[in-house]
């Protein structure tokens, strides 16, 4: 029924047309989606966006960006989204998109279905076959992962010391402000004294 009703939704406009409605795919492994369009619309920005209803998705990514685990490429006539290192939580509806300016955007769906692999992997080990290649995507995936965090804790650190200097130019420019009105204040209070001194010699003494 679910099914359904996207179809529904979508029957009125192939400009975007995705490859496969439902993509399976395991824990730590990749999935790609190939969604075809219009060269009409080549120029036009896309977008990948997660969610059951087409008008309420969550966009993920627009082209040309890419985040840390969502890649995607535009060739003029496909948009191929590429997704690492998935989890079980990356399961769910997601949707390609053309962007318009003076009409509803083209949209086309999947759902994707992540599975945990450890049965394909202990079938692996009992039966000799070489597990590496599930090793080889856990060390790819958890350094992308620490690489990630790293960039993140260079951007908190670097934040930190451009604030930390701020205030110290705040503090110096304060202090230099003060010092120099206390000058000016001492200055003129000089003048004043010396006024009053020359206006008491200056003036007659009585007979």
């Amino acid at each position: 029924m679910r099914l359904f009703i996207l179809l529904s939704l979508t029957v009125f406009s192939d400009a975007m047309v995705m490859d496969e409605k439902v993509k399976e795919s395991f824990v730590l492994d990749t999935a790609s989606a190939i969604c075809n369009y219009d060269t009409h619309y080549k120029d036009h920005p896309k977008y990948w966006c997660r969610g059951y209803f087409r008008d309420y998705c969550d966009i993920i990514a627009f082209t040309p960006n890419s985040t840390d685990r969502v890649a995607l490429r535009d060739t003029g006539s496909q948009l191929i989204v590429t997704v690492s290192c998935l989890t079980k939580e990356d399961t769910g509806w997601y949707w390609c998109g053309i962007q318009r300016d003076f009409a509803r955007d083209d949209m086309d769906f999947t759902e994707l279905v992540v599975t945990d692999d450890r049965r394909a992997i202990t079938d692996n080990f009992w039966s000799g076959q070489d597990t590496d290649l599930s090793g080889n995507k856990n060390r790819s995936c958890r350094a992308s992962k620490v690489v990630h965090k790293a960039d993140h804790s260079r951007m908190f650190i670097l934040i930190i010391c451009i604030l930390i200097t701020g205030l110290a130019l705040i503090s110096i420019f304060s202090r230099l402000s003060r010092r120099r009105r206390n000058q000016r204040n001492r200055t003129g209070k000089g003048l004043t004294r010396n006024q009053k001194t020359s206006q008491a010699s200056a003036s007659p003494t009585p007979l």
